[in-house]
């Protein structure tokens, strides 16, 4: 793999969890997916076509390398940041957490 296609798929792999991220909060909130989603569409596309005008290899899919590890990566991002229930409402009293700071 040469240093180009390096890039491609680090700057990949850190756009998907940014965005993945950014996605997992606008879900969260009720607001809408779209800028997430075409944000991160437009960085990873740009990616790909990089990589596959760079690729040595004489089969030239090294590209997909670059197009896996982007969907990961924004699919690793939202499951990563998605918000965990507590399962307490912010409206219970402290002395529903037990001895541990656990939910009892």
């Amino acid at each position: 793999m040469t240093l180009p296609l390096l890039l491609c798929t680090l700057i990949a792999l850190t756009s998907g969890l940014h965005f993945g991220g950014r996605f997992a909060q606008a879900h969260h909130a009720g607001r809408s997916l779209l800028p997430a989603i075409l944000a991160h569409g437009g960085v990873s596309t740009a990616l790909v076509v990089v990589a596959a005008l760079v690729d040595p290899t004489d089969a030239r899919l090294l590209w997909l390398a670059v197009a896996t590890v982007s969907l990961m990566a924004l699919a690793t991002g939202a499951l990563w940041r998605a918000p965990r229930s507590t399962g307490l409402a912010l409206t219970d009293p402290p002395e529903a957490l037990g001895a541990s700071g656990q939910a009892a």
